[in-house]
């Protein structure tokens, strides 16, 4: 279709209103902007802008197609640099004033593991991984490549800047410096950007204790160098001699942040631990410092950021919770929530169009508030399983899991009401509520329906004619008749009466993973394997149409009020396909993995899509 002119509305479009997810996968990856009122953080192959008072204020920067591992902030606030894994490890330097790309660096293959800027923010120093083996060191203002060097230490986990290199009466000379740690490891690079060179020098041990390293920070006046270990204690390196003088316990499993805080004639450091703790060190000297105070939080911090009036630290831990914390007396806040995991399934509460679920691998069926995207309610499952496919209505969701169990849980606290074991066998793939909420149909891994009484849980029937794993079940509004779909290619309709198959379609190839049933209850719409979805009439025996797709469609879901399809899967866009016009009508950029589940919302102005990225995004729907 052709794009109106600049101005104009777009007739029917889609766009990206909030992205709920972090990659807390990745260490440093949420950061304040030093403007006090914004962060920045990455979500799957997506670097957010958002407002830290304000949950609909965000802006989202495309560039990346697979996980972001690394991000920094500039100093002065005005860029950022994200790094990627996969086929395409590129470094992308963004302009945050106005919101773009600067530059992109193809240079290095694999992935990313550190970006780091140097102190007045004119150079970059990028650090790939392992297999990579390579450092590189760019011009922030004119995009070239100042220098090169093989990977030292190998692997590079943490990288800091420390100002200039000094010489022996401490005065600092023309050479850059900074500070790379990784396994047993401590080295200090000095970078010449006039010759275009850069050497690695080793930070010496003191007797014969050796520790690997995991972060690192700079005291602020360059001449100490703090180095966290994988058993929890704090390397102090005098800078002067690049020996490191002693080791200060502080945590237990390991410390994954460090963060010097400036602070009136003394020195003062925060600490995130694999412990879930949160540590103020604090003394007269590097060397003197000593645990001041010590909070706990719901999982290791994988994130620590320091705000620029230095009164703030901004927190992320591996549950994806992140906390916004007074230095001075580690006073804790929540911020917000996201989910740790890949995403499997996403439903609204039944007419509610506030109020929608998530499953996700991390073992936590969520309840969003679609107002300002909080976690209302966080339930967790069984350990070592992880939900596959929710429904609920008002008073009660219940989820299904990879391990076979039906759960329910109380919308309003979040209690587990009751459970039911080995509802199928290999696992549970689709869950739906009678809209009279008498009963629950159930479809499994291994081509089992079946219908359990809500009241009793006793099983009241099992269907099983599919011979593959069903992708999906919907009930008609009567609930007396149901449909579902499977990679059986077959498409089954029911009726839940008299415990019967009614009608039966099947795909020339490939299993259908997903339907949608229209208002008139005779049209439905399927996806699958095929790559190409597939109008049925459900009186008819072959289909009515069939369009070719790019893509294997994982998901599909009706408008509410008929119009559109939304769709999504490997191709990771949500597209919106027009039903009159039978094409795609917009695309929303955002996913960077397989997309599992869309939705429209029961009012038909929002989707929410999922994916395998750990994110869920809400896109706006104009009509």
């Amino acid at each position: 279709a052709p794009l109106p002119g600049p101005g104009a509305p777009l007739a029917m479009s889609i766009e990206l209103e909030h992205a709920i997810g972090c990659n807390v996968g990745f260490k440093s990856i949420c950061h304040f902007h030093p403007n006090g009122n914004h962060y920045v953080k990455a979500v799957g192959g997506v670097v957010i802008v958002g407002d830290l008072s304000d949950p609909h204020e965000q802006t989202f920067l495309h560039g990346h197609d697979d996980f972001i591992t690394c991000l920094a902030v500039s100093n002065d606030g005005r860029l950022a640099a994200s790094g990627q894994q996969g086929q395409n490890a590129d470094v992308i330097l963004w302009d945050l004033n106005s919101r773009r790309q600067l530059y992109c660096f193809q240079e290095q293959d694999h992935g990313i593991d550190c970006l780091c800027f140097s102190f007045d923010d004119r150079y970059l120093f990028s650090a790939g991984m392992a297999t990579d083996a390579r450092v590189f060191v760019y011009d922030t203002q004119s995009g070239l490549i100042i220098c090169w060097a093989q990977l030292h230490p190998k692997p590079t986990i943490s990288v800091v800047s420390g100002g200039f290199v000094r010489d022996i009466k401490r005065r600092d000379t023309h050479e850059y410096q900074f500070a790379a740690c990784g396994g047993k490891t401590i080295a200090v690079w000095h970078l010449d950007a006039m010759k275009g060179e850069m050497t690695p020098q080793q930070i010496g041990n003191a007797g014969k204790q050796t520790r690997e390293y995991t972060s690192l920070a700079f005291a602020s006046d360059y001449e100490h160098l703090f180095a966290g270990t994988t058993t929890g204690d704090v390397a102090v390196v005098l800078m002067k001699n690049r020996v490191v003088q002693q080791f200060i316990p502080c945590c237990s499993g390991g410390v994954t942040m460090l963060i010097c805080i400036p602070a009136q004639g003394g020195t003062r450091l925060a600490v995130g631990g694999g412990d879930g703790t949160a540590t103020i060190l604090s003394g007269p000297t590097p060397c003197d410092i000593r645990e001041e105070r010590q909070v706990t939080l719901d999982g290791p911090l994988m994130s620590m950021s320091l705000s620029s009036n230095k009164m703030d630290l901004l927190t992320v831990s591996s549950q994806g919770t992140a906390y916004l914390m007074r230095t001075k007396d580690l006073a804790v806040k929540v911020h917000n929530q996201v989910s740790s995991g890949a995403l499997y399934d996403v439903a609204y509460v039944a007419g509610v169009s506030e109020l929608f679920l998530t499953c996700c691998g991390d073992g936590l069926v969520t309840l969003w508030d679609a107002n300002d995207y909080s976690a209302k309610l966080r339930c967790p499952v069984r350990t070592r399983s992880y939900p596959t496919a929710v429904a609920a209505t008002e008073d009660i969701l219940v989820a299904g899991c990879n391990d076979g169990r039906l759960l329910s849980y109380d919308c309003a606290q979040g209690q587990n009401l009751w459970h039911i074991d080995n509802a199928h066998k290999g696992g549970v793939t689709s869950v739906k509520l009678a809209s009279n909420c008498r009963f629950i149909l159930s479809g499994g891994v291994e081509g089992d329906l079946r219908i359990w009484e809500m009241k009793t849980r006793d099983m009241a029937s099992h269907l099983s004619e599919h011979k593959g794993r069903i992708t999906e079940v919907q009930i008609f509004p009567n609930d007396q008749y149901a449909i579902s779909c499977s990679r059986d290619r077959c498409l089954l309709t029911w009726d839940l009466r008299q415990q019967k198959r009614l009608t039966a379609h099947r795909e020339r190839h490939g299993g259908i993973n997903c339907l949608a049933v229209a208002a008139n209850q005779t049209t439905v719409y399927t996806a699958g394997q095929e790559r190409q979805l597939t109008y049925w009439d459900l009186r008819m025996a072959d289909p009515i149409a069939v369009y070719p797709m790019e893509e294997e469609i994982h998901s599909i879901s009706l408008s509410p009020d008929g119009q559109h399809l939304a769709m999504a899967g490997t191709g990771l866009v949500v597209k919106v396909w027009d039903l009159n016009q039978h094409a795609v009508v917009s695309r929303g950029v955002g996913h960077s993995r397989p997309i599992q589940k869309v939705t429209f919302s029961p009012d038909g102005k929002q989707v929410v899509s999922v994916g395998l990225d750990h994110a869920a995004l809400v896109w706006n729907f104009y009509a």
